[in-house]
């Protein structure tokens, strides 16, 4: 369904379109929510993302790029292009993914706990390489298939199939130092 409406999104269907931007505004809004200071801050730079993507759609091709991928690498150079602008560091990819906003709704309780397993996984985050970090990025937090994150990345899949299983290794080493398994 997702390809076919990237099709015709691609032929300047509106319709489709709005489809598209129906089905992944929640995802991109969590990704650059996890990067930037205010949730308002984030809103407005999703928008600003779909707002690029419909006026570049015409240039989308469907083959080899999933539009995933496409509207991934669109998001991650306008958030870069917005840390440029107010010349600010930009956040690491896995790390910021993991800072994401505590929902406010929240019990205090639920959200003491939160945080505390946000801070366990950033510090072993840290141990890993950075490739390994944005491939734990894309595929656990965006949700990207291995076939779309060896396109972003520029690797094969078997290449990123490696670097996903050093980088689960590695974390499980971490997080779970005394387990049997070790």
């Amino acid at each position: 369904m997702v390809r076919e409406l990237a099709m015709q999104a691609s032929q300047l269907d509106v319709l489709a379109f709005g489809g598209l931007y129906r089905h992944y505004f929640p995802q991109i809004l969590q990704f650059v929510a996890s990067r930037v200071t205010g949730y308002q801050e984030a809103e407005d730079l999703t928008n600003a993302i779909f707002e690029k993507a419909y006026s570049a759609i015409g240039r989308y091709q469907p083959s080899p790029a999933h539009f995933s991928t496409w509207l991934y690498t669109i998001a991650r150079n306008s958030i870069i292009d917005h840390y440029r602008k107010r010349r600010l560091p930009v956040q690491d990819d896995a790390e910021a993914e993991m800072l994401a906003a505590v929902d406010p709704r929240e019990d205090p309780e639920a959200s003491v706990l939160g945080d505390e397993r946000r801070r366990y996984l950033q510090a072993a985050l840290k141990h890993l390489t950075e490739e390994q970090r944005q491939v734990v990025g894309c595929r656990f937090f965006f949700n990207l298939s291995i076939q779309e994150v060896a396109s972003l990345m520029h690797k094969t899949e078997g290449a990123v199939k490696a670097l996903q299983f050093r980088a689960l290794e590695r974390l499980r080493r971490q997080l779970a130092p005394d387990a049997l398994y070790n």
